[in-house]
């Protein structure tokens, strides 16, 4: 699946399975440390890097298993301060999301959430969420 010419954000694409783990880099800006337990704060799952067309960044477990990578490979190198949070392509759809394969040289795994994402919906992603890499910290 493709996008077209700016005719709006792709169908869904079913390929990616209901039980894929969708993977999400957590800035250190999106996290917090509360009694020793990282909580993650809604801003991690915010249309970025281009908000306008209403996507969300993702890698695709199901990818990432066929390369034989884990989710620590998506960590940018020596930033060890940002965390990986995973949500299930299911949990995303269920809140009016479209998930969408969307390879690039960078990253063969690469994926995008297609959907409005008010603070609202955000907000009830957070509890859908899991920790798969906790990040590293240094001083709080």
């Amino acid at each position: 699946m493709t996008e077209t010419d700016g005719d709006g954000p792709p169908e869904d694409d079913l390929s990616v399975e209901p039980d894929c783990d969708l993977y999400r880099r957590v800035p250190p800006d999106h996290w917090r440390l509360v009694g020793g337990e990282f909580e993650i704060r809604e801003g991690a799952f915010k249309n970025f890097p281009q908000p306008e067309r209403k996507r969300m960044s993702v890698v695709l477990g199901d990818t990432l298993d066929q390369l034989e990578r884990d989710p620590n490979s998506i960590l940018p190198p020596g930033r060890e301060d940002y965390g990986v949070v995973a949500l299930k392509a299911a949990a995303v759809r269920a809140e009016c999301q479209r998930v969408m394969r969307s390879r690039t040289d960078e990253e063969p795994a690469h994926g995008d959430v297609y959907g409005d994402k008010p603070p609202s919906r955000r907000k009830r992603l957070v509890p859908l969420a899991t920790w798969v890499v906790y990040p590293t910290v240094t001083s709080q």
